[in-house]
């Protein structure tokens, strides 16, 4: 005797574990484009220093760097005259919060902005090389990966008239930011290669199972999908969860109370893409729950199934031509990135199958279906239609405004009359006036009816009434 639901324990346990392999794929997947695709951290950076919080901090870096390398005091006393020479301490502090102002603008300018994001992705090339072994740097001894800041203090040293002392005794050094250094190149390697080969693994897993899920619930496959969509939004939800608390748990630890504000901020705008997959994945389970309905057994999605059985069946070759090119489009979508095409290529070959399943479906439940189910529709719908607009209310009068009491006192002389001419839909006409002949009741009848007083059925019952009278 087969069983109702067949493998549905398999079932339960492949869709769990694809919720599982899902949330591993989104975290790893974010970290694997962080750390390897340096557009991505040329364009976070970029963000990052266009949010107010964090150009504060930067500015103030640049500033401190400035004022600890260059004597600003002792330039000012060879620029001013010699009776002016001994305020040259107040001009300095004075000169500090010019280039506190100087420092800010400085970071909202396009050029410098430009110099932050290009200092940041060669930073970010250099590690990726070295991750990869691709470069010429030195992993033992003083072999480090450093992000260059120098340039960006010497341009806002610009804005104070000091660019040339900058550029001149500002040391190398400054402004260097340790990224990695030798003695954590191996450990780096490591993690890094692995979060890189399974970021690509668990999304690939994640649709297999998807697929094998559906492919091992003949009968009940809508119910999987159903399952599988709640799952799938179970975990992206887990996901924005998960985001939220860590920054509220992590931010304070790494980060002292003056810069946590733009801790935080940095740490939205680092994240933004981790939240961007768990809203693809999202968007999937929103697929995933409309095909639910497309094959569950109700009758609006019947009706739907009958329809696309015509294209499916008469017309296969157009019908598939047109999905192909589809996915063509979506793989096209994919072709700057290796990774990404060969996740997207794993989709179109599992939607392939899918659709040939599901139009062998169709021809099993609807093998002669065509536009004339979907003509019979049209028919009904446009029968109740004309059946809802014949039963409508016919001349209801309303209220005169301006009208005291609602038209009820004041006008009565008015008002009355007009009260009476509200007709009901089955009522007859309206009596023709003592010694009437039908000949004048039928052109009374004929007006009401050109009126809209009266539908098609009613003036000929009443016309009947009329000749059939004595």
């Amino acid at each position: 005797m087969t069983k109702e639901r067949p493998h549905l324990g398999w079932v339960r346990f492949i869709t769990i574990l694809a919720g599982f392999v899902t949330l591993l794929a989104i975290l790893s997947t974010w970290v694997d484009r962080q750390v390897f695709d340096t557009q991505e951290w040329g364009d976070t950076s970029l963000k990052l220093l266009q949010n107010p919080e964090i150009q504060q901090q930067v500015a103030n870096y640049a500033v401190d760097e400035l004022y600890a390398n260059v004597d600003v005091d002792g330039e000012l006393k060879q620029i001013l005259p010699g009776d002016l020479k001994d305020l040259s301490g107040v001009a300095a502090g004075g000169l500090r919060q010019v280039a506190d102002r100087g420092a800010m603008e400085a970071l909202g300018n396009s050029q410098v902005q430009n110099l932050w994001r290009n200092a940041n992705e060669a930073a970010h090339k250099t590690l990726v090389d070295l991750i990869e072994d691709k470069g010429t740097i030195v992993t033992t001894g003083n072999g480090q990966v450093t992000l260059q800041l120098k340039p960006l203090i010497v341009e806002i040293a610009n804005q104070v008239g000091l660019g040339d002392q900058a550029r001149d005794k500002i040391p190398d050094s400054v402004g260097q930011i340790e990224i990695v250094d030798s003695e954590e190149i191996s450990q780096v390697q490591t993690v890094a290669k692995l979060i890189h080969g399974t970021a690509l693994i668990a999304a690939i897993l994640a649709i297999v199972l998807i697929s094998l899920a559906v492919f091992l619930s003949p009968g009940y496959r809508w119910l999987t999908l159903l399952w599988l969509a709640v799952t799938l939004v179970a975990v992206a939800l887990l996901v924005l969860v998960i985001r939220s608390v860590a920054g509220n748990i992590v931010v304070p630890e790494l980060a002292t109370p003056d810069v946590q504000p733009a801790a935080h901020a940095a740490w939205d705008i680092a994240t933004e893409l981790l939240k961007s997959i768990a809203w693809t994945v999202i968007w999937l389970a929103v697929v995933l729950l409309a095909l639910s309905w497309l094959i569950s057994p109700t009758r609006p999605s019947a009706r739907v199934r009958e329809f696309l059985a015509v294209p499916f069946g008469r017309y296969p070759g157009a019908t598939f031509g047109l999905l192909g090119l589809v996915a063509f489009i979506f793989l096209l979508m994919g072709a700057g990135d290796g990774r990404g095409f060969l996740i997207r290529l794993v989709i179109v070959i599992m939607a392939g199958i899918g659709a040939w399943f599901f139009r062998r479906q169709l021809m099993l439940e609807y093998p002669d279906a065509d536009f004339a189910g979907l003509r019979e529709f049209g028919e009904r719908t446009r029968e109740k239609a004309k059946g809802a607009w014949a039963g409508r209310p016919k001349n209801i009068s309303m209220p005169k405004i301006g009208s005291k009491d609602g038209g009820d006192g004041g006008n009565d002389a008015q008002a009355g009359p007009e009260a009476e001419t509200a007709v009901l839909p089955n009522q007859s006409a309206a009596p023709a006036a003592p010694g009437a002949s039908r000949l004048d009741q039928l052109e009374k009848l004929g007006q009401l009816k050109e009126a809209g007083v009266l539908d098609d059925e009613e003036f000929a019952a009443e016309k009947k009434r009329i000749l059939g009278s004595e």
